[in-house]
């Protein structure tokens, strides 16, 4: 069953269209990467300093090596600086419903 992860990004003033170039040029890359089904970017109508990714991956396991290749990267390192906050992440299983 698939990997549904929330992950809500708050950016310090200014810095949310930075971060959405990011995933812009790197969402490419994400999509064509081993197990990733989905990834999209919305920002929150009330808060245009508030982003929220929405990701499906094959398993939580996939997501994991995702995430340690863009650690590897630098593109993780990129993010933090764009943030005001630690950023909160939601793992959920998808149901059949």
């Amino acid at each position: 069953m698939s990997c549904i992860i929330i992950a809500e990004f708050r950016c310090k003033p200014g810095r949310a269209e930075d971060f959405i170039e990011l995933c812009r040029a790197n969402y490419p890359g994400t999509r064509d990467y081993d197990g990733c089904e989905y990834i999209s970017l919305s920002v929150d109508q009330d808060d245009e300093d508030t982003l929220v990714m929405t990701e499906q991956w094959v398993s939580k396991e996939h997501h994991r090596r995702y995430s340690e290749f863009r650690e590897g990267d630098g593109t993780s390192e990129r993010i933090t600086a764009m943030l005001a906050a630690e950023p909160t992440f939601r793992f959920l299983d998808l149901t059949d419903a």
